[in-house]
């Protein structure tokens, strides 16, 4: 029963290796892939011990001292504390986008980095991410909006790699009402007459409950229904004097997956609160936030599927079944290849995406654009998509899948949160939908896409790229007859759409990289799994019909082990598709 317990998860990834070295300038991969490596070793051995450890012991409620004074306490396992270390102090994963210096970087680390990094440490453990990338928000929330004052009392203990001196933060949102109709929340805010804010309400999902800074949405006395009347609050556990502030946590939720990380309903009863911002902006402020967090959701729902192809390859090519490896199976090797691709192509989106957010924070007007369209696409497919494959991987490891003491049980509960947290895939779909209409980012995407096909020079891609055109070019068509359609009609369209934008940036992403790898070492194995999406999922086989021919799979070993590929396997898969 081989596992994967001591692997580097770095270094077992040649891809993850390649697109950091294609989307990173070199000298920033020269800095960061000694930490990948780092990093990459400690997940697959330390980290993943440490979260099937916290898995199996969820946080616990401690509500009262022993002298029956209400502290709210949440009791974690001493693995959780150990992968808080790790997260926090170690890598700084929370601070490095905020102050210089962290693992050594001579300023801020940059997204892509950050990004790059996360991905290798989510493969072990999805939940305790939600407080990093939590604690990362509430800090760039701050530093965007937040008064000097604020900055000055707050963000150096949400920035600090000091484990004993951090002050970790979350985003609270979700009330009895639901989740996406941010709108329709009762907390109310009432200032008094020394000018303090206080809340009064509760939040029904509260993520990292251990928090010490909640930010929340609340609606100001008086200010009108909707969105546009509510403000953004930053709300401290503890007041200046050391007391608790005015807020209760009722229990913790007995949740599906992420069940190292607590979450819990919260009630405030007259909580001591700080505008951040214009009190009157509150929500749209706080979509910063959120779209923040629907690429740090997507990263990790990529980071389960590269770890459920892993583990899938690996037990294929240890265990033997009617005389031969399982990797020899033909049905099992299309189920390789397709977690494979999903598992690619969600990478290289990831990673593009983060350095579109340093273009955005650099000032580059077109990359804010194309980001607000990019999140909700990614983050819409990418949690969805890895539902699938961490069902399969559990179906490729069969009986012992299913048991909790291997890891597939615990990547597919986890799975299953990805695509209901910032947004259901309804509701990111529809923001997609939104991003186009409102905000006009179709155009700056087409442009993205259309300049990566450009840069594809190699003749017979040409279908691929092709295949990515026309779906654009659909894509574009039916977009420009939303505003006539009546809402039913045009809300319809809105899922199919947001999933075809991802099949189209994911396919042009690997055929650029694709011209790339065959540029630098005449190595068509990427050009050859570009082709082989776009024609998985913008022209798919006929009812009946495998979806890959066996003179693929036939080359499935040199694919997982990027060993080269000449040009005729994508001779032949071009004349097929054509």
């Amino acid at each position: 029963m081989p596992r994967t317990r001591g692997v580097n998860f770095y270094t077992a990834d040649p891809n993850l290796e390649f697109v950091c070295a294609t989307v990173m300038e070199r000298d920033v991969f020269d800095r960061a892939r000694p930490l990948l490596v780092e990093l990459g070793a400690v997940a697959g051995d330390e980290l993943d011990a440490l979260a099937a450890e916290a898995d199996r012991t969820p946080p616990a409620l401690r509500p009262y001292d022993e002298r029956g004074r209400r502290v709210d306490e949440i009791v974690f396992h001493p693995a959780y504390r150990a992968m808080e270390r790790l997260a926090f102090e170690r890598f700084g994963l929370a601070a490095m986008s905020h102050v210089p210096g962290v693992l050594r970087w001579p300023g801020p680390v940059p997204h892509v980095v950050k990004y790059a990094l996360s991905y290798l440490f989510a493969q072990s453990e999805f939940g305790l991410l939600c407080p990093v990338n939590m604690t990362d928000s509430t800090a760039r929330m701050l530093t965007r909006f937040g008064s000097p004052e604020l900055r000055e009392r707050f963000l150096g203990r949400l920035t600090t790699t000091t484990y004993a001196q951090l002050w970790q933060g979350t985003q609270w949102m979700t009330e009895r009402t639901g989740g996406s109709d941010v709108g329709a929340l009762t907390t109310v805010a009432r200032r008094g007459p020394d000018g303090t804010w206080r809340l009064w309400g509760d939040k029904w999902f509260c993520s990292n409950a251990n928090a010490a800074l909640a930010m929340t949405l609340a609606r100001p006395e008086g200010a009108p229904a909707g969105t546009g009347g509510l403000g953004m609050f930053l709300v401290p556990k503890h007041l200046d004097d050391g007391t608790k502030n005015a807020w209760t946590i009722n229990r913790l939720k007995d949740k599906l997956g992420s069940r190292s990380m607590a979450t819990g309903e919260v009630t405030f009863d007259g909580a001591v609160a700080y505008v951040v911002g214009d009190v009157g902006r509150g929500f749209a402020q706080m979509m910063e936030m959120v779209n923040a967090s629907r690429l740090s959701n997507a990263m990790r729902a990529a980071a389960i599927m590269r770890r459920c192809a892993l583990e899938s390859v690996v037990h294929a090519r240890g265990r033997l079944a009617f005389g031969s490896a399982l990797f020899d199976k033909p049905l099992l090797r299309q189920n390789l290849l397709e977690m494979l691709l999903d598992a690619e192509a969600a990478a290289s989106v990831v990673l593009n995406a983060a350095v579109m957010f340093d273009a955005a924070d650099a000032g580059a007007a077109d990359a804010r654009r194309l980001l607000r369209l990019v999140t909700p696409v990614a983050k819409g497919w990418i949690t969805a998509r890895a539902r699938a494959v961490a069902s399969e991987a559990m179906n490729v490891r069969g009986g012992n899948g299913y048991v909790e003491e291997w890891v597939n049980a615990r990547l597919l509960r986890d799975a299953y949160l990805g695509a209901i947290w910032e947004g259901s895939t309804n509701v990111v779909a529809l923001d997609v939908q939104r991003a186009i209409l409102k905000d006009g980012c179709l155009q700056p995407f087409a442009a993205f896409v259309a300049a990566r096909l450009d840069f594809v020079q190699e003749r017979t891609a040409k279908p691929a790229a092709d295949l990515v055109r026309g779906a654009v070019a659909d894509v574009e068509r039916r977009a420009a007859t939303w505003p006539r359609l009546d809402a039913p009609a045009r809300e319809l369209e809105a899922r199919a759409a947001a999933e075809t934008l991802y099949h189209v940036l994911a396919a042009a992403l690997l055929l650029e990289e694709g011209q790339t790898l065959r540029a630098q070492r005449d190595d068509f194995r990427k050009l050859l799994m570009a082709s082989l999406y776009a024609r998985r999922w913008l022209a798919p086989a006929p009812p009946g019909a495998p979806p890959y021919p066996w003179r693929v799979l036939e080359r499935l070993e040199r694919i997982v082990d990027w060993r080269p590929i000449g040009a005729d396997a994508l001779a032949g898969d071009a004349a097929e598709a054509s």
